[in-house]
């Protein structure tokens, strides 16, 4: 009995799910399912839709891309020389605040119901996904693509892109005449 008005709220609890599945097996069973998605589907639907507007919201993009700024130009300028090598310590301390912020940012309900030290262990997991190099490049890559077919919606359009491809090749040709 899924609804497609709670469709995020089950796909949220079906991850809690499986993160609980040896803890506390009695809650995952299909019968509570049903009565969780029942009486909360609603509830952690509307929670979830809020904190994504939030973090997806005009002022903290803001803030998203002025780190963003600050970290590939710093000071409002490129670099002359690459950042020196990290040491472990640093990447350690680095890694140790970025997993103190992620444990942060759920409510202290869902750590309480993992357990503190699995809803730690599940967030370490999470974080050394996300140390590969080309998983991080296709990540992002994504990323991109999304914002790109966000902001511009006909950029998903054949006849668009046809028109911006044999625009870009006429700018070549007359740049390369004038040279």
């Amino acid at each position: 009995m899924r609804s497609a008005d709670t469709a995020v709220a089950d796909v949220a609890l079906n991850i809690l799910c499986l993160l609980m599945k040896d803890q506390w097996s009695w809650l995952c069973t299909e019968n509570i399912q049903k009565a969780i998605r029942l009486l909360f589907g609603t509830f952690i639907e509307r929670w979830l839709d809020i904190g994504v507007a939030h973090v997806t919201s005009a002022p903290c993009w803001v803030i998203y891309l002025q780190v963003l700024q600050e970290a590939v130009w710093p000071g409002g300028t490129l670099p002359a020389q690459p950042r020196p090598e990290r040491s472990a310590a640093e990447k350690k301390e680095t890694k140790e605040r970025c997993l103190d912020c992620l444990m942060q940012l759920l409510p202290e309900l869902i750590a309480d119901m993992l357990g503190s030290e699995k809803y730690r262990l599940s967030l370490e997991t999470m974080l050394e996904s996300l140390q590969d190099h080309q998983i991080n490049k296709h990540l992002i890559y994504s990323i991109c693509d999304l914002l790109l077919e966000l902001l511009i919606p006909e950029s998903c359009d054949v006849a668009f892109q046809k028109f911006l491809l044999q625009s870009l090749a006429k700018d070549t040709e007359r740049n390369s005449i004038h040279m």
